[in-house]
C-alpha cells in the first residue's frame, strides 16, 4: 500500500515536473516568435521604404533619358556644365558646423 502510494506520488511529480518544463519550452518558443514576428516587421517596412527609393531613382532616369531640358538642368546643377557663351562662377562652400 505504501509503495503503491509512493508510485504514484512519484509519477505526479514526474508529471508536474514535464508540465513545468513544456511550459517553459513553450514561453521561450512564444517568445522567439514575437521577436522574429516584430523583426519581420521592420524588414517590410525597411523593404518598403527601399522600393520607393528604388522608384524614385528608376523615375530620375527616366526623366533624365528622355527630356533633353532637364539632361541639361542636372549638367548645369550637378556637374557645373555650362553652355559656351556663358561665364560660370563659382563660390567655395563653406563647411557646416
Amino acid at each position: 500500500m505504501i509503495s503503491k502510494k509512493i508510485a504514484i506520488g512519484a509519477l505526479i511529480l514526474f508529471c508536474l515536473g514535464c508540465i513545468i518544463y513544456l511550459a517553459t519550452q513553450v514561453n521561450q518558443a512564444l517568445e522567439e516568435y514575437k521577436h522574429w514576428k516584430t523583426r519581420e516587421s521592420v524588414l517590410e517596412k525597411e523593404l518598403e521604404v527601399l522600393r520607393e527609393e528604388t522608384r524614385a531613382h528608376q523615375q530620375f532616369l527616366d526623366r533624365l533619358r528622355r527630356n533633353p531640358d532637364f539632361q541639361d538642368e542636372v549638367a548645369r546643377k550637378e556637374l557645373g556644365y555650362g553652355d559656351p557663351e556663358e561665364w560660370l562662377y563659382r563660390f567655395p562652400v563653406e563647411p557646416k558646423d
